[in-house]
């Protein structure tokens, strides 16, 4: 009876331990699983916070490290021919070989020119960035052997995206882990659609709808900027004021359409004309403005004139046929001691341009500053 009994009593506790065994393991597991919820929560809440695209993909790879740890993480959509991709230790050749995947998978074929030519985009201090290929450029043509799990994304209507992780050790990728990257997924794809939405409605809010040049209040930003730095260091700026001659009788004769359609191309002409250092908007009606900077009064009348002379032998063509017209323009310059503020600038090249046009029209008129002494002499006359 005695032997029945310690038989029992360490059956009873081999049963005890082995409960307490599960229940410690079964707490290990909540752990665990709370902890991948709150990362899993942290992550989806900063991406839902990112308002651009490269932040949003910095905050879904240390977002990543916290969740699942895993050795690459790889972004691509089908309308670029570039890749975010992050590895864990860095190793350039399987980042151009995950690019290269990514961006077959989503049926790009970037050129290895063009690929070369990327430059690097920083990231978190260890490396994230816009993957070039490896230095050596030949055409590497790897099986599509899936390098890793992959989540859809969905961008919109015309456009789709992939996320790939890769995992230190693909084989302990859990069912777990598969389920918290497609909510990632989600995630990422809200968060670059919202990203790319904001993006959008900054760049309708700084430029002209009809050409897409800056609009007024954008293009006084620019103004302020050229202003603040002639003022305070002397160096020089031009600002350009454009008006295309009898405008009113395209309109009145062909109709607004018509007249738009030339606004169009008379901006695209200035665009192409000017400088890629110079701003241009569109400063009313049909009334372009051009900010060069660091540009001296010599050098603005040589580029006003060949911008002139385009705007001159420039068909414009429209349903009907071509329309052709010329152009008065207006210079004024800093630093100059009657222009203090962007108000007056304007209003300089505003009279620069309707003495151009006053001239005769199709002409280029620079503001020249009466010298202290003329102006004292002419107020001396008003006087007398």
């Amino acid at each position: 009876m005695a032997k029945q009994t310690v038989s029992d009593a360490s059956r009873l506790s081999d049963e005890l331990a082995r409960v307490t065994r599960e229940l410690v393991h079964a707490q290990d597991e909540l752990q665990h699983s709370h902890q991948r919820l709150t990362a899993l929560h942290r992550l989806t809440d900063a991406l839902a916070s990112s308002s651009d695209e490269d932040g949003i993909i910095k905050v879904l790879v240390k977002g990543l490290q916290s969740l699942i740890d895993p050795a690459l993480v790889g972004v691509a959509r089908s309308q670029r021919t570039q890749a975010w991709i992050w590895s864990d230790p860095q190793n350039r050749e399987r980042e151009a070989q995950a690019r290269r995947y990514l961006l077959r998978r989503l049926g790009q074929s970037p050129s290895h020119d063009a690929e070369s030519s990327a430059p690097p985009r920083g990231g978190r201090s260890r490396h994230l960035r816009l993957v070039p290929p490896s230095a050596s450029q030949h055409a590497i043509q790897e099986q599509d052997a899936t390098l890793g799990e992959e989540v859809s994304l969905a961008l919109g209507a015309e456009e789709t995206g992939l996320l790939l992780v890769q995992m230190k050790d693909q084989d302990r990728f859990t069912p777990r882990e598969r389920e918290a990257l497609e909510t990632v997924g989600a995630s990422l794809s809200l968060a670059l659609r919202h990203a790319q939405t904001q993006q959008q409605a900054r760049a309708m809010a700084l430029h002209d709808p009809l050409t897409d040049l800056l609009n007024s209040h954008a293009f006084e930003r620019a103004l302020m900027r050229e202003l603040s730095v002639g003022l305070r260091y002397g160096v020089p700026a031009c600002l350009l004021l454009l008006d295309l001659d009898f405008f009113r009788i395209v309109n009145d004769r062909l109709g607004h359409a018509a007249g738009d359609h030339v606004l169009k191309m008379a901006a695209d002409l200035i665009r192409g004309t000017v400088r890629d250092s110079d701003i241009v908007g569109r400063y009313r009606g049909n009334t372009f403005a051009v900010v060069l900077p660091h540009t001296d009064r010599q050098q603005a009348r040589a580029l006003a004139e060949r911008l002139r002379e385009c705007v001159e032998r420039y068909p414009f063509a429209i349903e009907d046929g071509q329309v052709r017209t010329t152009a008065s323009i207006g210079l004024a310059a800093v630093p100059d001691a009657t222009v203090v503020s962007i108000a007056e600038w304007m209003m300089v090249g505003d009279a620069a341009l309707n003495d151009a046009k006053a001239q005769g029209r199709n002409r280029v008129v620079f503001h020249a500053t009466n010298p202290p002494g003329v102006a004292c002499a002419v107020t001396l006359s008003c006087a007398a």
